[in-house]
């Protein structure tokens, strides 16, 4: 469903620019002193959508404000007629994204919050590439089964993937390597009432002994050699 977001996020930006590009040309046709002339524009296009901004070459190029027909609106730095730079997207269900792209989609540092629906307060906060979580990031669910639980971490294209931490709402921790979204590799799951179970993990299961964080190493060698 993220992915899904934010493949219509790209998807609606391009399609814009696309279309913008022909009313463009057109209109560089019909005037094209006014066009070259101009540093801000107000443009409606034929898909009834808008851009106020700067331009250059006949592009959007510099600060800029582009509103969608469908209502989503992307507010920041423009190049070559994309969104390059740092920017803010804000859709008509309440989805934000505050920080830096690069031809049309999120890259680099970002923070991405959502509004209504599934993911309803949901937060993201961290590195992007090509519209998705990756690299180092912060994911916080506001909602849902999950609400109140934090992992710090790696991202690999939206997923919990490399080494990372989840603090559970009920104080439960994991510590330790995941892939896909779910603990895999070596961890340490730590519950609240003090029990450890460290070793291998696979596809979110615990796969090796449970170890009794109330018994102390010294304890055990003690048991073992009497003497």
């Amino acid at each position: 469903m993220k992915n899904l977001l934010l493949l219509l996020l790209s998807f609606t930006l391009i399609f814009s620019c696309v279309e913008k590009k022909t009313e463009i040309e057109s209109i560089k046709q019909d005037n094209k002193d006014t066009i070259q002339a101009s540093k801000v524009i107000d443009t409606i296009y034929s898909d009834s959508s808008q851009y106020v901004g700067e331009w250059k070459d006949g592009k959007r190029n510099g600060q800029g404000t582009q509103i969608n027909a469908n209502g989503n609106k992307y507010i920041g730095e423009f190049n070559n007629d994309y969104p390059n730079g740092q920017g803010t997207y804000i859709d008509t269900n309440g989805n934000k994204y505050v920080g830096e792209w690069k031809n049309g989609q999120p890259n680099g540092k970002g923070t991405y919050t959502w509004g209504e629906g599934q993911y309803k307060e949901d937060k993201y906060v961290g590195k992007w590439k090509n519209g998705q979580h990756h690299g180092q990031g912060t994911y916080t669910w506001g909602s849902g089964p999950n609400k109140g639980d934090v992992y710090v971490g790696v991202f690999l294209n939206n997923k919990k993937t490399g080494f990372g931490t989840c603090n559970y709402a009920n104080g439960n921790i994991y510590v330790g390597e995941w892939k896909d979204g779910n603990s895999h590799g070596q961890g340490t799951f730590t519950t609240t009432d003090g029990q450890v179970r460290e070793g291998l993990f696979e596809n979110g299961e615990y796969i090796q002994e449970v170890l009794d964080s109330n018994l102390n190493l010294e304890d055990i060698i003690r048991d073992d050699n009497p003497e």
